[in-house]
């Protein structure tokens, strides 16, 4: 069995507003690690789950987005929880992929 998300369940946007609405659909907040700033901005950008025990600086949705955008982020994500999209939460934040124009 591989490790590798299959395509057919996953889904991906570079869409702040959606990515925003998907990330508060699965119990989700926007976030920063801590102690990852001194890289001109305010540190990683980071999906925290509400349910789990994680210790992430939240912001505010503003923030995200713009930094969404900045970062040149993409949200990869499956509507079923149980989906692997490659990490150990329903959703993640990726680096856009250069065939996406």
């Amino acid at each position: 069995m591989s490790n590798e998300p299959d395509d057919a369940d996953v889904r991906r946007t570079t869409e702040p507003t959606l990515a925003r609405t998907v990330i508060e659909n699965h119990g989700g907040y926007p976030a920063h690690e801590p102690q990852s700033e001194g890289q001109g901005d305010g540190g990683l950008l980071r999906v925290g789950m509400r349910d789990e025990n994680e210790d992430l600086k939240e912001i505010s949705w503003e923030a995200f987005e713009d930094e969404f955008e900045e970062k040149d982020l993409e949200l990869v994500y499956a509507e079923d929880a149980e989906t692997d999209v490659g990490g150990d939460k329903p959703l993640r934040l990726v680096e856009r992929e250069s065939d996406q124009e």
